[in-house]
């Protein structure tokens, strides 16, 4: 009768860590998935605010930034899943038809859905991060459009 009360007893206990694990994990996996998404909308974020102008090429926003004699164009955009950051390096200020850059800085994986739009006095950054809720981000402007 003893053996069969500790074998009930290991069993209940069994169960209580393996949930106890399984709870855990979950939990470790949404701090990942948090600590991404925040560090991503930061640093696009910190892009957008150091930015003097915006323009608009082909459907996707570019934020220029002045560098010494210079202006850095910079955008986001999803491609295999991930989020990057292009950048491009003219000379001179200037809205053409094209701009082109290969996207070398994956900012976050495993996204589904991913735009910013111009709303008025804000940008909304929108992500979509696997099966969960898209998240959304307001960004008040503080640069001009450049036409």
């Amino acid at each position: 009768m003893s053996m069969a009360m500790l074998l009930i007893i290991g069993m209940v206990i069994t169960s209580i860590l393996g949930v106890s694990q399984k709870a855990l994990t979950k939990t470790y996996e949404n701090e990942n998935i948090s600590s991404d998404l925040s560090y991503a909308l930061g640093y696009i974020k910190d892009e957008i605010t150091s930015s003097d102008y915006y323009t608009v090429v082909g459907g996707k926003i570019y934020f220029i930034q002045p560098v010494e004699n210079k202006f850095n164009y910079v955008f986001f955009g999803l491609k295999n899943n991930k989020i990057y950051r292009y950048s491009l390096l003219r000379d001179r200020l200037g809205k053409t038809e094209k701009i082109e850059s290969d996207g070398v800085n994956a900012l976050v994986d495993n996204i589904s859905s991913f735009s910013i739009d111009d709303v008025g006095d804000y940008f909304a950054i929108k992500i979509g991060y696997k099966d969960k809720e898209e998240i959304i981000r307001k960004i008040a402007k503080r640069s001009r459009l450049y036409e």
